[in-house]
């Protein structure tokens, strides 16, 4: 398998709402972005690509993170190299970001969305260094943020992450699996098997390919995979 961000439908639609949200930064405008979806339908992965991509800074939140917790963390991301003072570390955070440029990605939203006082210290940083900030979590996230009015307006762009489809696993095989063709047929029983989650569908072209790869396989239709497991854990 490669090693790369396959183009779904969720990566490009999360890609052209960053695009549109860094140049809403650039006029001056709310630039705010969230990505929110159920579990394993690809946004921490769209997020790392678009992070790689953008040369940005990322920051994964924690269930039990404080407002120093998250500050400490995100201010070591930008290179501070000793703790300081909650004020102190903010004002690092937001002079690194206003001098970089570099957009914010905050991976697992989830765990700071019910911390009002960390959500009102997002909502600081971006106002006082105008770059993107892409906050990235489950599907409740949004409804959570709702309720800080003055981050919420601040959001320009929602992208909410589907499920896989005929056209996502299509892409998936093509642009990730090395050695062998996958045939429709067996594309559409592992859509079936994983029901549309992106991350159980990698799994699955992992255990093909290496089955195909094993027999000496160019090309491997449901015939011949003959209705074998495509997950290492049989589903309950």
């Amino acid at each position: 398998m490669k090693a790369i961000t396959a183009k779904t439908k969720n990566v490009m639609a999360a890609f052209d709402a960053y695009q549109i949200v860094e140049q809403a930064a650039q006029e001056g405008s709310p630039a705010v972005c969230i990505f929110s979806g159920q579990s394993g339908l690809g946004k921490t992965t769209a997020g790392a690509f678009l992070f790689v991509q953008a040369d940005g800074i990322l920051v994964r939140c924690f269930r039990a993170d404080t407002l120093w917790t998250f500050l400490e963390r995100l201010a070591l991301e930008l290179g501070l190299d000793k703790r300081q003072r909650k004020a102190d570390m903010l004002n690092f955070i937001v002079r690194e970001l206003s001098l970089t440029g570099k957009p914010l990605f905050i991976d697992e939203s989830d765990y700071i969305a019910d911390n009002i006082e960390i959500l009102e210290t997002v909502r600081d940083i971006y106002d006082m260094s105008g770059v993107p900030v892409i906050m990235i979590g489950y599907e409740k996230l949004p409804r959570k943020i709702k309720r800080l009015e003055q981050l919420y307006n601040r959001i320009s762009q929602h992208v909410q992450f589907q499920k896989a489809d005929e056209e996502d696993i299509s892409i998936m095989a093509s642009e990730l699996v090395e050695h062998s063709v996958i045939a429709p047929d067996l594309l559409q029983e592992l859509l079936d098997a994983s029901k549309g989650n992106f991350r159980r569908i990698t799994t699955g072209l992992a255990s093909i390919e290496k089955f195909a790869k094993s027999n000496s396989l160019k090309t491997i239709d449901a015939d011949q995979w003959a209705g074998r497991q495509f997950f290492p854990v049989a589903e309950l």
